[in-house]
Order: C-alpha cells, then structure tokens, then sequence
C-alpha cells in the first residue's frame, strides 16, 4: 500500500536528508517541530517561526552558520517526518 511505501521509504530519505542539512542539530528539529506541534494555541506559521528560532539559536550556539533555506527545508522534513 501507498502507507506501507511512505514508511518504508519516505522516513528514511527525509530523515538522511535533515541529517545532511543540519548535522547533529537534525534531532533538535525533529524535538522543536514535535513540541511546537502540539501546542494548539498557536497557529502553523507561528509554529514555524518559533521552530526556525530554536533551531537557529541552538545552531549559534554551537558555533554552526546555517542558511535560512536549510533551517525552513529542515522544519519541512520534520513536519513530514512526525505527521507520518
């Protein structure tokens, strides 16, 4: 099935994709966009915003430049990845 597909091959590609855009802050963008999405009172674009915000910040912090197209493609993946 279509299900079964996505699964088996979508997750592994987007997870190896978050990888190579943000290194180890991959798992800080699943945690922020896992978090955020369960918070009801704000709306998805607001969500975005915070999320971009977290990754960046934690990015900063450890001394890693990453371009805003990488952070927005990354929280893209990661909505994909925790919708699934």
């Amino acid at each position: 099935t279509m299900k079964w597909l996505v699964k088996r091959f979508f997750k592994p590609f987007a997870k190896a994709m978050l990888q190579s855009l943000l290194g180890e802050l991959a798992e800080v963008a699943i945690v922020a966009v896992k978090e955020l999405s369960q918070l009801e009172t704000l709306s998805n674009e607001e969500k975005r915003k915070k999320a971009f915000e977290v990754i960046k910040t934690e990015a900063l912090m450890r001394g890693k430049e990453l371009k805003d197209s990488a952070i927005n493609l990354a929280i893209e993946l990661a909505v994909q990845l925790i919708k699934r």
